[in-house]
């Protein structure tokens, strides 16, 4: 049993086929209601809106008319194909046009003259003498229609054709004036792909009429079967369609059907080409081929095929090309290609590989895992199927709005009270002679404030601001404009009932209906829109008011190097004036004394640092700021009463959203005095070298002076630390000189990036002065150095060993600490184990405490208002270990390896020797004969652990 043609399994690319055709089926559908709701008869309870009825009225609009003769009768599908690829071109051109449909039904009369000159009465009588801009004819008769109105009637209108054979393109272009899209499939090409995939036949089998397209395509046959001899031919024509059949069920598989235009068979009897295609493929024993997609059908085999919607889209852009102005004669007579299409059932049973097709070549019907090709589009289809369920809802109630106008104009009033209820814009709708307000949605109620009996009786200047230009005789002007010129699209300051005001985008639009005229005014609140337009207006002048009172002279040209802006910094400048420079392309004015390209012409022309050395010598570099920007410095000589000046320029391009250079700003900076400041700087610089050298010699001799004082072998070490301590402030002092070129050139990088002030300026001329300081602060620093560590020798040589209790040692120390108010809020808590006893020096042991606790407080704790110190105490053996930890800030890892170095320190210039824990380090290893480890993590205290001998017989060495 033959499966139904609509639910045969398809291909995606046919599904997507599908869903376009539906697209353009919904936009019918949606045109098809409108126009049934236009049709019906208002009631009292709806409002309808009509396009123009009268003749009147029809000849008030300004659409082209364009006259459209189709040879053949409404519903058939290659005809309705060719006008609906026509309507769908028509709706791209801007203008509107009225097209004139007739059917000359040439399928059932014949074209005689008789019948031709009743048609030719009847469309005179309905359209009279005067010429259309355009007659477009679809297939041969209605072109031969055509040229014979032309020439009777319209010798001046052009004519544009679809659906012709191309046997009469000779003829047709002796005609003048007349363009078109010709019908010809490549039958020729078609045989010979046909003979290629079924390389078994014998003979061709040719259907077709005695029509001038089915002969011409006969003839375009000749040259394809004049290759291959041994082919046998046979025709089918001057038939009955029963004849036909029963020669077709007679054919052997080693048989090809060409099944050309067959519309008319011996006896009269008139078919469409489906219905011939039909007719075929039920009979065929043998592979059949057709020219025409409207004859594709399950069982044939398929071939190349034109289609009339492509027939009719060519001659739509046709006609659109005319309609714009361009003479028909010199538009080319196109020739729609064939798209090759198989039906994949067909391909099998002939035993056809797809591989074999042509490129591109569509296959029906192709059923291999259908599933896995659609699953990808699933969503796709779903959205597909809920589409076409409401379009054949909207096809349904379309057609049942047509014949049945009563339940029609119901639906048609709930659509429309939807519409106009459910509007998220407030909708006016007045008497096109009163300007009175008829009706109004409720979305005008909750905007403006009043109820709709209110709204009836408000005028147009009620509804207005009535200030300046937003007044009642304003819109009135509107409206005037929208029935002479079209609708109107405005923006407008609206007034509510309470008085306050809005902006609104209205548009007007005028209707002419039965009842009278109406104009329809929509209303959207677009406050919103223009207070963020109000703001980007009020930043885009604050930006101008910033760059007109920056304190650094600014101005910017376009891509045509003319400029858009001028500061008042520039002025002062240059002594240029911003009304005599802006649209100039002399930038130069002011600055050089003659004409010479600027910074910012080098970046909008994209000039390299290469290309402007002659202008700018080695003082230009590119910016390490902004990406293109280039800057520099020049000497610019005297002009007239104005001095020699200094000025540093910075050029950056702007650009577009794309990235397209659009123009360029520059900034222009005075740095005169900085330069002046420089050279003074440079001499002062000098001055405190010699000071520093002078210093360093005093410091040199000072040092050589303790080495010969201190005598003391167990202090040798701590004497190398001292000159490497002096060595630190003799470094500062050095490092003070070198510094003041980076100042120098710092100071002069911010005044040209116009971050300086006049007080910043005074700030740095300050730090000369506390230069000097600087100095005789370190030199007063290394002289304490020495008196420290003479302290030190002496406290290391009263050293003696005794026997004590490491308890009381460590609570006398802290209760000293205590004494000096060096402990403060900081809580310490002792662990140790009760009587550890330790034969060894107290002294050293007291100062490594003292030592650990100065360390915590002045560091660990510097940022805590409390802290907290544990200390503890184990005996094992003959060892002691003593943990001493803390909660402070902690210790940075890079600080943590060198914590132990003689004068390292992260107190530099805070007082900080870095003598302490060298001192703690040297006592616990020199002196106890011990060890020390420090473990720490920035924010988690630190950590000191020691190991001491209990007993120690020797004497402590000097360190």
């Amino acid at each position: 049993m033959r499966t139904p043609w609509l639910i045969r399994p398809v291909s995606v690319a046919w599904c997507a086929g599908l869903w376009a055709y539906f697209l353009k089926a919904l936009l019918l559908a949606f045109w098809l209601i409108c126009a049934a709701k236009v049709g019906a008869q208002p009631s009292s309870q709806a409002k309808e809106i009509k396009p123009p009825q009268t003749a009147a009225e029809r000849e008030s609009a300004s659409a082209a008319r364009v006259m459209l003769l189709v040879s053949y009768h409404a519903g058939m599908a290659w005809s309705d194909a060719q006008i609906a690829g026509l309507r769908s071109e028509l709706l791209r051109y801007g203008r509107p046009v009225k097209l004139s449909l007739d059917f000359l039904d040439t399928k059932h009369v014949q074209p005689l003259p008789g019948y031709l000159e009743k048609v030719e009465d009847l469309l005179l009588t309905k359209y009279g003498l005067s010429p259309p801009r355009l007659m477009l004819a679809t297939d041969d008769d209605a072109l031969d229609f055509a040229l014979r109105m032309r020439a009777r009637h319209f010798p001046t209108v052009p004519i544009l054709f679809s659906g012709v054979s191309g046997s009469r393109r000779a003829s047709l272009q002796q005609e003048g004036n007349i363009s078109g899209v010709f019908d010809d499939t490549n039958e020729s090409q078609n045989l010979a792909l046909m003979l290629k995939l079924l390389p078994q036949t014998k003979r061709v089998v040719i259907v077709h009429d005695q029509s001038r397209t089915s002969l011409a395509q006969v003839a375009s046959l000749a040259p394809v079967l004049a290759q291959h001899s041994r082919l046998q031919v046979e025709h089918l024509t001057r038939m009955s369609v029963r004849e036909v059949q029963t020669r077709l069920r007679a054919l052997r598989n080693t048989d090809l059907v060409l099944a050309l235009p067959f519309n008319l068979d011996a006896q009269g009897l008139v078919i469409s080409h489906e219905e011939a295609s039909e007719l075929w493929a039920k009979a065929a024993a043998a592979p059949l081929t057709v020219t025409r997609d409207v004859s594709m059908r399950p069982d044939i085999l398929g071939g190349y095929l034109i289609t009339g919607r492509m027939q009719g889209e060519y001659l739509g852009r046709l006609a659109v090309q005319v309609l714009e102005g361009r003479r028909a004669g010199d538009l080319p007579m196109l020739a729609a290609p064939g798209v090759p299409t198989f039906e994949h059932q067909q391909l099998r049973l002939w035993g056809i590989d797809e591989a074999a097709l042509p490129n591109h070549a569509m296959v029906l019907h192709r059923p291999a895992n259908w599933w896995a090709d659609l699953r990808p589009y699933l969503g796709w289809l779903i959205s597909l199927f809920g589409s076409l369920l409401i379009i054949i809802a909207l096809l349904i109630n379309g057609i049942r709005l047509r014949h049945r106008s009563e339940q029609a104009l119901r639906q048609s009033t709930q659509n429309y009270l939807a519409l106009f209820n459910g509007s998220n814009d407030a909708i006016l709708v007045r008497d096109g002679k009163s300007l009175a307000i008829i009706d109004v949605n409720p979305r005008f109620c909750s905007l403006y404030g009043y109820s709709p009996a209110e709204a009836q009786l408000l005028s147009a200047a009620q509804l207005s601001d009535e200030a300046n230009f937003y007044t009642g005789e304003k819109i009135t002007e509107r409206i005037n404009k929208a029935r002479n010129e079209g609708p109107q699209f405005f923006e407008w300051r609206s007034r509510r009932r309470d008085g306050s005001h809005f902006w609104a985008d209205v548009s007007l639009t005028s209707f002419k209906l039965p009842e009278g005229e109406r104009i329809i005014s929509t209303v959207r609140d677009i406050s919103d829109r223009k207070q963020l337009e109000t703001q980007a207006q009020a930043f885009q002048h604050q930006v101008k008011q910033i760059y007109q009172n920056l304190p650094v002279a600014v101005f910017a040209i376009d891509a045509g190097h003319r400029v858009t802006f001028w500061n008042e910094q520039m002025t002062r400048l240059t002594g240029v004036a911003e009304k005599d420079i802006i649209g100039s392309d002399e930038v130069w004015r002011g600055i050089y004394p003659t004409a010479r390209p600027c910074l910012v012409d080098a970046v909008v022309d994209g000039l390299g640092l290469e290309s402007l050395t002659h202008l700018f010598g080695d003082q230009l570099r590119s910016s390490d700021v902004v990406p293109g920007a280039l800057e520099g410095e020049a000497s610019i000589p005297a002009q007239g009463e104005r001095a020699e000046l200094w000025l540093r320029f910075c050029a950056a391009p702007l650009r577009d959203e794309q990235g397209q250079v659009i123009g360029a700003i520059e900034t222009v900076i005075d740095v005169t005095a900085l330069k002046r400041t420089q050279a003074s700087l440079l001499t002062l610089n000098q001055q405190l070298e010699a000071r520093v050298e002078a210093r360093s010699h005093e410091l040199e001799l000072a040092m050589e002076q303790l080495l010969q004082a201190d005598k003391m072998a167990a202090l040798g070490s701590l004497v190398a630390g001292v000159a490497h301590e002096l060595n630190t402030p003799l470094g500062n002092l050095l490092t003070v000189a070198t510094t003041f070129a980076d100042v120098s050139k710092t100071f002069g990088q911010e005044l040209l990036d116009g971050r300086l002030r006049r007080t910043d300026v005074v700030a740095r001329l300050d730090q000369l002065h506390d230069a000097s300081q600087l100095i005789e602060r370190n030199a007063k620093r290394a002289a304490k150095l020495v008196t420290d560590f003479k302290q030190i020798a002496v406290d290391q040589s009263s050293t003696h060993r005794r026997e004590f209790d490491l308890r009381s040692l460590v609570d006398d120390t802290l209760s000293m600490l205590s004494s000096s108010h060096l402990l403060g809020q900081v809580q310490v808590e002792l662990d140790i184990d009760p009587g550890i006893h330790l034969h060894s020096f107290p002294g050293p042991l007291e100062q490594i405490l003292s030592h650990l606790v100065t360390n915590s407080v002045k560091h660990g704790f510097e940022s805590q208002a409390e802290g907290r110190i544990t200390i503890q105490a184990q005996a094992k053996g003959s060892d002691v270990f003593i943990t001493y930890a803390d909660n402070g800030c902690g210790i940075a890892p890079a600080a943590l390896r060198h914590l132990f170095e003689p004068f390292y320190t992260t107190r530099f210039g805070q007082g900080g020797s870095g003598l302490g824990l060298y001192i703690v380090y040297n006592l616990v290893t020199s002196v106890l004969g011990g060890g020390i480890d420090v473990s720490s993590e920035p924010g988690c205290g630190c950590r000191f652990d020691l190991h001491l001998p209990r007993y120690v017989d020797s004497q402590p060495p000097e360190i």
